[in-house]
């Protein structure tokens, strides 16, 4: 261990690294989510199946292979220049874009069809019941599966290492090659078990709050 303390702010770099484009993935993964999630409760069958066919095809194929696909065929495709950095961000956005469209559509479905019926009573319109009636009462059904989603996007960070992206693995593995150690990989892995379970706790927290609110 002593000999990857000198290497110990680089590991912390590469930990802050992953969590600015975990963080920039969910806000990604949150717009989709809303607009997708919209889609998904609409009532055109059309909008509704082409919104399944997203979610379906994302979740069934590899973020492994999403990451190939849009560093290696994205360029070839629409001839563009993707860096490491964007191709993963890209990729980690719609990944877990397909995850938090199920998310804001339970948290939709979450409200009963009598409140529904209350608000055409009142002559409100779709936007004005989604933005008064449904959005508060979703946000307790999806803001806690987003926390969990984060931890998915932050561990999932880890594969952009294959395309040469630099967070906070393969900081560790460029360091183990450096030293030939594997002290580095060590502490890389404790650094992601305190971001995890750190967003874990907080995200218990925020699902408990939110229950005894609704009591």
């Amino acid at each position: 261990m002593e000999r990857v303390l000198p290497y110990l702010g680089l590991l912390v770099r590469g930990a802050l690294i992953t969590l600015e484009i975990s963080t920039l993935s969910l806000a990604c993964s949150l717009l989709i989510g809303v607009l997708v999630g919209l889609v998904a409760t609409s009532r055109a069958s059309a909008a509704r199946a082409a919104a399944r066919v997203y979610v379906e095809f994302v979740r069934s194929v590899p973020l492994l292979v999403q990451i190939f696909f849009v560093y290696y065929g994205l360029p070839l495709m629409f001839r563009l220049n993707l860096s490491p950095y964007q191709a993963a961000t890209i990729a980690l956005s719609l990944y877990g874009g397909a995850y938090m469209v199920e998310a804001v559509r339970s948290g939709i479905q979450s409200v009963g069809k009598l409140q529904w019926e209350a608000a055409r009573a009142l002559s409100l319109g779709y936007w004005r019941t989604m933005a008064h009636i449904v959005a508060p009462q979703a946000i307790r059904v999806t803001l806690p599966a987003a926390i969990g989603i984060f931890i998915s996007l932050l561990k999932g960070s880890s594969v952009a290492s294959i395309i040469g992206f630099v967070e906070l693995l393969q900081t560790a593995i460029n360091i183990r090659n450096s030293i030939f150690s594997l002290s580095p990989l060590f502490v890389a892995g404790v650094l992601y078990f305190l971001m995890c379970y750190g967003l874990s706790r907080f995200g218990g927290r925020v699902e408990a709050r939110f229950r005894y609110g609704a009591s």
